[in-house]
């Protein structure tokens, strides 16, 4: 399963959006600060409001810097950036499109408007900006790093590469460029080097809870186990404050039923369906749990949900979920129920190559 992401990818963290992209990009508000001479005091107040997570306040006070120096645009682009974390996603870019047309030659303003809509999952839109930004700041790793994971989702994998290895060349202490970079490593199953840069993601920031649960799934392959469930554990800590990774639980779930601790992967399993509760993915994984359980009840409501919801990254297939619910009714004694999931698992196709994340 790709974690970034109970989706591809990762990161890409959505339900963190508003959060990320407001912390991050804040004190670039300078871009354009001629023009707000006299405004000062306000956008110092509005940035505070920013890094309390006073979105209200933050916009509010944008708000009322428009009104009286309409010419301040880096107002325009902290305003987009609190509606956005305020849910106002039509608002919000809106306002972060006004700002590229007011600043066409600024990078940060293409990188904004690109990280705007890389974080609402609408990959497509975010291309053409993320080019823009690369084309207009190719020095700024923030920007290099947006354009590299753009490149892996489009399969271009060499050119991710050489784009977030100058992305941590120009940033060493820039943790997404590290992590983007060890995202690619992980996306070619090369382990080792996997390890050895979320490794420099957990030491630049050990709150990263995406680090540590990389750092597992790449341990895993060459055996650790012990290091695996170590990392698991960091991460869990790390998740504690407020961040509730459903992909950490999920993977930690999976990694314990291997192990045969069936109770405790159920515990993480009920996490991840609480944190992600339209993936199909979780409901899954914890129906086969309760099933080995031999809890068949509660296996066969989770098997009837997952075959409920899409899937359109295959990462659990129709006929993985057939064939759970023929297994399930069969358990249950409803033979004509798990005959007619054996008939449908018969009639599913199987896509070329599934995108789902081991």
């Amino acid at each position: 399963m790709k974690t970034g992401a109970l989706v591809t990818p990762r990161s890409v963290a959505l339900r963190r959006v508003a959060a990320g992209l407001l912390i991050t990009g804040w004190f670039a508000l300078r871009a354009g600060a001629a023009t707000c001479a006299g405004a000062e005091v306000g956008l110092a107040a509005a940035g505070e409001a920013v890094n309390s997570s006073q979105w209200k306040e933050a916009e509010r006070l944008f708000r009322e810097i428009r009104t009286t120096q309409p010419d301040c645009h880096p107002a325009v682009l902290g305003l987009g950036h609190a509606l956005a974390a305020s849910g106002d996603k039509a608002a919000a870019e809106e306002l972060l499109s006004r700002y590229v047309e007011l600043e066409p030659t600024d990078a940060r303003a293409y990188y904004y408007l690109a990280q705007f809509f890389f974080f609402q999952g609408a990959f497509s839109r975010a291309d053409v900006p993320s080019e823009l930004a690369a084309a207009f700041g190719p020095d700024d790793p923030d920007i290099l790093s947006l354009r590299a994971q753009m490149l892996l989702m489009k399969g271009a994998i060499a050119k991710a590469e050489k784009m977030a290895e100058k992305a941590c060349e120009l940033g060493p202490k820039n943790r997404e460029a590290q992590f983007v970079l060890g995202s690619i490593f992980d996306a070619q199953k090369r382990n080792p080097e996997a390890v050895a840069q979320f490794r420099k993601v957990i030491e630049l920031n050990p709150k990263d809870a995406r680090a540590y649960d990389f750092l597992a799934l790449n341990l895993e392959p060459m055996g650790e186990m012990e290091k695996v469930e170590a990392a698991y554990k960091n991460g869990i800590r790390a998740d504690e404050e407020g961040k509730q990774d459903a992909y950490l639980d999920y993977n930690y779930g999976r990694f314990l039923a291997k192990l045969n601790r069936l109770a405790e992967a159920r515990k993480h399993l009920d996490r991840a369906v609480a944190l992600a509760p339209d993936t199909r993915a979780v409901y899954y994984e914890r129906a086969k749990v309760s099933f080995r359980m031999g809890k068949y009840q509660d296996a066969r409501q989770d098997a009837e949900r997952a075959s409920g919801l899409p899937d359109p990254a295959n990462v659990i297939l129709d006929l993985q979920v057939y064939y759970l619910l023929s297994q399930i009714y069969s358990q249950l004694g409803e033979n004509e129920l798990a005959q007619k999931y054996v008939e449908l698992s018969k009639k599913s196709s199987v896509p070329v190559q599934s995108q789902g994340r081991r």
